[in-house]
């Protein structure tokens, strides 16, 4: 098992069979080895004819058991040869709408190293039945790069792509023979899907593992079938399709799917939820053990970096800030082997190596951690949890490859503590947010303990927004803007774009602001401050301008109330809400807002002062007069995680709330043309 701390983004197709920390603990790829290697390829890709296209399905205007749907798959086919590493993969798509039609922007992601798309072929057939065939060459981009790993994807646009045509294309995803892998059937997706075919040939050859499966949120009447030679298949009818929505868990695990994998070499036949786990634990901790078990040089450390008048926590700090100095290797991106080579970088068999070499990855940093917390007179161990980013634990799935986000425990008298240092950019107390509010296991030599992480306070994560902005006797506004990030917001954008240049970075935050601003408004951010600087928040600067910001009626000016707009209002305007609504983490906002008047306008009215307090949101705005200026002060409270599709009503009443009393309109009145009056 690897802790690859890849972005909420990123959704593995496969992985290599063995998945736990019985692989080598410096590994920074997911792939390993099962045993002896599977046989070499077999036959080339199969012939690529394709269905013939029935006339209803080219007359089809609509989805008839989904209406109003964009486009819906009408056929796909799903084939994986566990013996040659391969999926072949069908799939043919009616377009309905405008919307649909960017179904024909294909991106078929894959993991640079591990496995690769081949013979791509693909076309659109006309609504008059005419085809127009994909004659170029999917290309490479990336779509994330993470902890050393690097998600690409093969990219294609089939050509022609109209209101009422269908699409279709087909591909080899192949990984390397020489190894089995975990597959999986993603059984649904964003569309509606007619009909799907699976299949998956184990591989039959004397010695060669079994292959197993679970199954997740399939339909209770859906389960796959063996056929001979151990063959499995699944056909699938009219199951529709995830329906995306802004603010909602993570989509994989929401899809029905069937996992298949290769029981680890230690697996008894038979086993329960609890042995399993005990099992696991068990050798897990024992691998921390042996990285750990280097008492003299640990003991060196600590004597050298803690005082004996410190006190517990002011220790277990101080261990945290000294593991913290180490380059992190997790945080670069991965290298070629000419570039390994000629840096020559040694190997980590243990704490006393990472000490001496001065770097190691993610696991390796908190497992050096673990190691200087006992030589200190700690009790600490080691824990995996399941990132909420991707998916949600559940042990009856025993399933150890859930748990690829691993922290330590440590305990200082009847305080508890779960740490990552080797998250790096997270102050000490706290956790990257994929990490917090979620489950896992932490570690001993008697097994396991169930753990949950903690999840952290509004307050610990609050974006302070100042404005400075002067309006004049036309209704133009110009002005200037300061933004203090705090908590996992500020270590949000420190994680996701440290791979940025400041240009990168500019464009990223630039974009983000605009997001809060009015429709319109010209904002140019000028300064960046403290990215590196974790202790302070994030600080941005930069100039605003939009001409119009107030209406102009008569002698008089209209304008909002608040200038910093809720992308949240937005989120939650629909009526109807499918899937739960699922915020990252808790959050603040806290507005102050300075506006300057036209010399000669005074307010004459403004909204009086609103104090919405639901418990875990709360909402306040203000408006003070100050000589010839107004300060708006506004600050709102997100203090929870996940809100019930059933609750949702409150939820939307609550941000209904926000943007009406956010909309209210200040009424400023030329007072020096009242009198000519």
């Amino acid at each position: 098992m690897t802790a690859p701390r890849l972005s909420s983004r990123v959704l593995r197709r496969h992985r290599a069979i063995s998945r736990t920390l019985l692989s080598a603990l410096a590994a920074a790829a997911l792939l390993a080895c099962f045993g002896a290697p599977a046989s070499a390829p077999g036959a080339p890709a199969s012939a690529d004819d394709w269905l013939p296209v029935s006339p209803a399905d080219l007359a089809l205007k609509d989805n008839p058991k989904s209406p109003g749907a964009h486009a819906m798959i009408l056929y796909r086919e799903s084939m994986v040869d566990a013996k040659e590493s391969r999926d072949d993969e069908y799939i043919r798509i009616k377009i309905f709408t405008k919307e649909g039609a960017k179904e024909g922007d294909v991106e078929i992601p894959f993991v640079k190293g591990e496995d690769d798309i081949k013979d791509v072929r693909a076309r659109t057939i006309r609504p008059d039945g005419s085809i127009a065939n994909f004659e170029g060459k999917p290309f490479e981009k990336i779509v994330v790069k993470a902890s050393g790993i690097k998600i690409l994807a093969k990219t294609f646009s089939l050509p022609d792509v109209q209101l009422g045509c269908i699409i279709e294309y087909k591909y080899r995803d192949q990984s390397d023979p020489n190894y089995y892998y975990n597959n999986a059937w993603t059984v649904q997706g964003d569309l509606f899907t007619q009909l799907a075919r699976f299949s998956i040939k184990p591989d039959s050859s004397p010695g060669a593992p079994a292959l197993v499966f679970r199954s997740m949120h399939l339909p209770e009447n859906l389960k796959p079938v063996q056929q001979g030679k151990g063959i499995y298949t699944l056909e699938v009818r009219d199951l529709p399709g995830i329906e995306e929505e802004e603010y909602m868990p993570p989509v994989k695990a929401l899809k029905a799917r069937v996992e298949f994998f290769y029981p680890d070499r230690d697996a008894v036949f038979g086993e329960s939820v609890q042995q399993y786990w005990q099992r696991i634990g068990r050798a897990w901790s024992a691998s921390v053990d042996s990285f750990t078990n280097k008492k003299g040089a640990l003991q060196t450390e600590i004597s050298r970096i803690l005082a004996p008048t410190d006190q517990p926590e002011a220790k277990l700090r101080k261990i945290y800030a000294r593991v913290q100095q180490l380059r992190n290797l997790s945080m670069e991106d991965s290298k070629t082997e000419k570039e390994e080579k000629h840096e020559n970088l040694k190997g980590n068999d243990n704490v006393e190596d990472v000490l001496k070499h001065g770097y190691g990855n993610a696991r390796q940093i908190n497992y050096l951690f673990v190691g200087l917390a006992r030589a200190a007179g700690f009790e600490s161990s080691a824990a995996f949890v399941a990132p909420r980013s991707d998916d949600f634990f559940n042990p009856a799935s025993k399933d150890a490859s859930e748990l690829h986000a691993d922290l330590v425990w440590v305990r200082s008298g009847s305080q508890e503590y779960f740490l990552d240092p080797g998250a790096r950019y997270y102050l000490f107390g706290s956790l990257p947010w994929y990490e917090t509010g979620t489950r896992g296991i932490r570690v001993s030599s008697k097994g396991f303990d169930d753990v949950t992480t903690p999840v952290s306070s509004s307050s610990d994560s609050i974006s302070l927004r100042h404005a400075d902005l002067t309006l004049d006797a036309s209704g133009d506004l110009t002005g200037t803007i300061d933004v203090d990030f705090n908590g996992q917001t500020a270590s949000f954008w420190r994680a996701d774009y440290r791979d940025e240049d400041e240009a990168g970075r500019k464009q990223s935050l630039e974009t983000s602001i605009k997001s809060w601003l009015p429709q319109g408004c010209a904002f140019d951010l000028t300064k960046i401050a403290n990215w590196d600087d974790f202790l302070s928040p994030l600080h941005v600067e930069g100039t605003v301008k939009e001409s119009g910001y107030a209406n102009a009626l008569g002698r008089r000016l209209l304008l909002p109330v608040e200038f910093f707009q809720s992308s949240e209002t937005k989120a939650f305007q629909n009526v109807k809400r499918v899937n739960d609504v699922y915020f990252h983490f808790p959050y603040e906002d806290l507005d102050d807002v300075k506006l300057h008047l036209p010399a000669s306008f005074r307010m004459e009215s403004s909204p009086t002062v609103q104090n919405v307090d639901s418990g875990a949101v709360k909402y306040q705005i203000s408006v003070e007069t100050q000589g010839n200026s107004l300060e708006i002060k506004r600050h709102m409270v997100l203090n929870l995680l996940v809100v019930s599709v059933n609750n949702y009503s409150a939820l939307k009443t609550f941000f209904t709330t926000v943007k009406k009393n956010d909309d209210a309109e200040v009424v400023l009145t030329n007072a020096g043309d009242s009198k000519g009056n």
